[in-house]
């Protein structure tokens, strides 16, 4: 069976999950160390359940959801979307860098890992206090320590001094300026380590975190840190592992390949319970998408739009490769673009005029308000309408897909990076071909009824001529954005690269001419790459909790 996201019986684990977060009593307690084994094992489900980030009800999930897309919408990939720029205004304001510590959406974020963590550590503690020698305690406790480590490292690339709490912690007395932020990252990348010396290679249930899951993760936080040495390490134990691209790009959008090959690790969701198993961090995500017969996205909220400039990332010069510095100079609005394109662009957004997962033809009335016309809704979270396992009603477009927090391709563009970054571009390259040379050999997107393509598709691997260490970081830089558009990774890589102010500043210059909106807009320097500790939770601990600079 699968380790599912959503055990109802376990809401009322989050009313113990740090209590500065809630103003309300407690409803009941586990009475802890009194736990059998078939319980303990439900609290280790319940913690996986807490990757869902819907812990209470459904708007935690869309203000502060797992996916982090609306991450995305705070750098220069994506708009808000929804029914107009007013519809979320906590989200607006994440997008055009208006927010204060009053936000509600970043509330929310700093709320569902808290509740994460503390499940985590629940677990731990009861399978500690657990007296079963057939219980496989060394191993459930690695997997939480993993788990604690995901809800850890989330919290601290988006709020960056965070406290760090273990099973022994005390929430009442810990403190976020307890630890550096060097010191937080060794105590994040501990976990991930400890769960790699204990876990197994394989585990009998789908879901479950591994050996190669921990090294992943390893991988990411070396990565986060410019450990370039460790982090090749760890991302050639994965390499050497069960993983493979998938052959075609668009599989990464279908049930049938949910947990397949490129899927190092997921969150795991399910139609079984369509109330409590679907990615409700997704939920506003789908298009409204009048005209396909199934009915299944007829009333989507349309949030999370492709940005212009990220479309206009996808043109290629006429050796199919990508337009670093000249990306922007036109933009690719509708399908009769003649220009050359990547064929990922019609992969993972929804163009006027080019066929939607082989359905019907996404055009103006898909788009919910004109103030994202001509509207990039984001195809990647969402199956075919015309799928037998789509939900078709509300809640839209639920069709239990999971999830990718890490896919294969992001572990080739890891070891690409920092092979790059110690001086060391050749292998690089290869690497990061092999990302291009699948998206070249898929099979495009068609006009409907046809075998012809839908767009003037053109893509190359890069050659060898050039590649030296400045050409290879853009080109990875590129790569990633390409690769990964739409799943949540941007705004943190540019904060790790150290370019966020430059690059969103001339984004909000740009994209103002297309979007008033953005007009007056600013990236503060040494404000902006970090969200605010919510000022309910400093209110509440005015002694432990120190603001984040600039709010």
């Amino acid at each position: 069976m699968k380790v599912k996201i959503f055990i109802a019986l376990f809401a009322i684990l989050a009313l113990q999950s740090c209590e500065k977060v809630l103003d309300v009593a407690p409803q009941g307690a586990v009475a802890e160390g009194t736990l059998n084994a078939d319980f303990v094992d439900k609290l280790v489900t319940a913690a996986y359940s807490g990757l869902a980030a819907h812990f209470f009800g459904n708007d935690e999930s869309f203000a502060g959801p797992s996916t982090n897309w609306i991450m995305d919408v705070r750098a220069d990939d994506s708009y808000k979307g929804g029914g107009s720029i007013a519809d979320r205004s906590d989200i607006h304001q994440l997008e055009t860098a208006t927010f204060d510590p009053t936000n509600y959406a970043v509330f929310q974020k700093w709320r569902n890992n808290m509740f994460g963590i503390e499940r985590c550590n629940l677990a731990i503690r009861e399978i500690l206090a657990l007296e079963d020698a057939t219980y496989p305690k060394v191993v459930r406790i690695a997997e939480m320590q993993l788990l604690r480590g995901v809800f850890h490292m989330d919290l601290k690339r988006n709020f960056n001094q965070i406290p760090y709490l273990t099973e022994n912690s005390e929430p009442t007395t810990t403190s976020n300026i307890e630890f550096s932020s060097e010191e937080l990252w060794t105590k994040i990348e501990a976990d991930f380590q400890a769960a790699f010396d204990a876990l197994p290679t394989s585990q009998t249930e789908t879901g479950r975190v591994n050996k190669y899951v921990a090294a992943a993760f390893l991988c990411k936080v070396q990565i986060e840190t410019q450990q370039w040495q460790k982090a090749i390490a760890s991302a050639d134990f994965v390499i050497a592992g069960p993983y493979a691209l998938l052959p075609e790009f668009e599989d990464l959008a279908t049930l049938e390949f949910e947990s397949g090959s490129e899927s190092v690790f997921t969150v795991q969701y399910s139609t079984a319970n369509i109330f409590a198993n679907h990615n409700w961090s997704n939920l506003l995500n789908s298009t409204a998408g009048p005209g396909i017969d199934a009915g299944a996205y007829a009333s989507g909220d349309d949030f999370y739009h492709g940005s212009q400039n990220l479309i206009n990332t996808f043109r290629t010069s006429p050796d199919g490769l990508p337009l670093f510095n000249t990306f922007n100079d036109t933009d690719v609005e509708t399908g009769s673009y003649s220009g050359t394109l990547d064929p990922r662009v019609d992969f993972t957004f929804g163009r006027i005029g080019i066929p939607w997962k082989g359905t019907a033809v996404y055009d103006a009335s898909w788009i919910r308000s004109t103030d994202y016309y001509p509207g990039f809704s984001s195809k990647k979270h969402v199956v075919a309408p015309d799928d037998p396992n789509v939900h078709n009603s509300w809640p839209w477009a639920a069709s239990g897909l999971n999830f990718n927090l890490i896919r294969y391709a992001e572990v080739l563009l890891w070891k690409a990076e920092a092979l790059i970054e110690s001086g060391d571009p050749g292998l690089a390259r290869d690497l990061i071909n092999q990302v291009r040379d699948r998206a070249k050999n898929s099979t495009y997107v068609k006009q409907l009824g046809t075998n012809f393509d839908a767009a003037n598709y053109l893509i190359n691997p890069y050659p060898a001529d050039n590649w030296d260490v400045v050409y290879a970081r853009q080109a990875l830089r590129f790569e990633r954005r390409l690769e990964l558009a739409m799943e949540g990774h941007r705004m943190y890589d540019l904060v790790r690269w150290g370019i966020a102010p430059q690059v969103m500043n001339e984004y909000f210059t740009t994209e103002a001419l297309k979007k008033e909106y953005y007009s007056g807009s600013n990236f503060v320097t040494n404000k902006h790459e970090y969200l605010p500790i919510p000022q309910g939770e400093i209110d509440l601990a005015p002694d432990l909790y120190r603001q984040n600079d600039g709010y």
